[in-house]
């Protein structure tokens, strides 16, 4: 599918960071072919290899790898991509995971994000707030004290929650065997023609892009909701403008430019989460480190069931509203400038 091509790219991209990065200044890093941590830190980490085991207390995780085996307490949230992955002990703050196949044999203290093949939560294992998960098949025999919500083909609930929510997924492998590659190739590609023109224009516009990210980081929940009206507007001025024949030059152009604005907002925001990952890990790389670490964590989230489109929305909003004010910004000051 589509969205496995992108998260296995986001993966990759992410591989790729850690691997060009030396070691973590206000984080640790750790990458390999096998990488096994078994001493305590102190700190949050970054982990990638073949295979990955964590048999010490750390205060966060973020790790992707072939197979993942969290075999001590985490205090913090743990987001984990791969093949395999166990969870064998608990996790104070959320988890979030994708992957083949997912086996939670530990508490969760507070919400679960989970999407994968083959998800199952043991017996005697408890979810402190909701739980979220999207699967071929899901298991549950622990305790959900809030919401499990479950969009599944097969589902198997032997344990408790609060609330059950259960959506079937049918099966329709045949009908998408058809044209997956096709699509799948189109999807990758895509994927890498925007993460090649982000490291392009942050490197030789950098100053475009601290522009927009100041508007992003002001009032970003109303420029959210200012960006989807203005969208939509957008596209209803260029409808009208089109009906005439002579508005239809304009309507042309205003189109290109329309899509190409829409094209940015992600790369755009891009550049703002990771601007502000690192601040709040206070992360001493540079704005191409940091731009990678906002795409593959933005495109981490497109990829999320239920919640990935709405993102995905929030974050071509956003930065389309942001994108407009700073134009908008600089033009004024450029023209105050001239009459100075």
């Amino acid at each position: 599918m589509v969205n496995r091509m992108k998260l296995n790219t986001a993966i990759f991209l992410l591989l790729a960071l850690l691997l060009l990065t030396s070691g973590g200044q206000g984080l640790r890093t750790y990458s390999g072919d096998s990488v096994l941590i078994d001493t305590p830190v102190n700190d949050d980490i970054f982990a990638a290899g073949s295979t990955v085991s964590i048999n010490a207390p750390v205060d966060s995780v973020m790790v992707v790898g072939g197979t993942l085996n969290i075999n001590a307490p985490v205090k913090g949230d743990v987001l984990a991509a791969g093949g395999q992955i166990h969870v064998n002990s608990d996790v104070g703050g959320k988890l979030v995971v994708a992957g083949g196949n997912v086996l939670l044999d530990g508490d969760v203290g507070t919400n679960l994000v989970a999407a994968g093949g083959q998800i199952d939560i043991l017996s005697g294992k408890t979810i402190n707030r909701d739980a979220l998960i999207a699967g071929g098949s899901v298991s549950n025999a622990g305790r959900v004290n809030g919401t499990l919500t479950v969009s599944s083909n097969q589902f198997s609930n032997t344990g408790s929650a609060g609330k059950v929510v259960y959506q079937k997924v049918e099966d329709r492998k045949e009908e998408r065997n058809e044209d997956r590659g096709m699509f799948n190739v189109f999807g990758l590609l895509t994927m890498l023609g925007y993460f090649i023109l982000g490291l392009i224009l942050v490197r030789y516009l950098p100053g475009v892009f601290t522009a927009v990210d100041r508007e992003v980081r002001d009032s970003p929940v109303l420029k959210t909701l200012i960006g989807f009206v203005l969208i939509i507007a957008s596209v209803i001025a260029i409808l009208l403008v089109a009906i005439t024949v002579v508005g239809l030059p304009i309507a042309l152009i205003s189109t290109m430019l329309f899509a190409a604005a829409l094209m940015l907002t992600g790369i755009f925001v891009s550049y703002s989460l990771g601007k502000w990952i690192g601040e709040r890990l206070k992360l001493k790389y540079g704005d191409l480190i940091l731009f990678i670490v906002g795409f593959v964590v933005l495109n981490i989230l497109f990829v999320l069931p239920f919640v990935g489109g709405l993102i995905s929305t929030i974050s071509m909003s956003l930065g389309f509203a942001a994108f407009l004010y700073a134009a908008r910004r600089s033009s004024t000051f450029g023209a105050a400038k001239a009459a100075a």
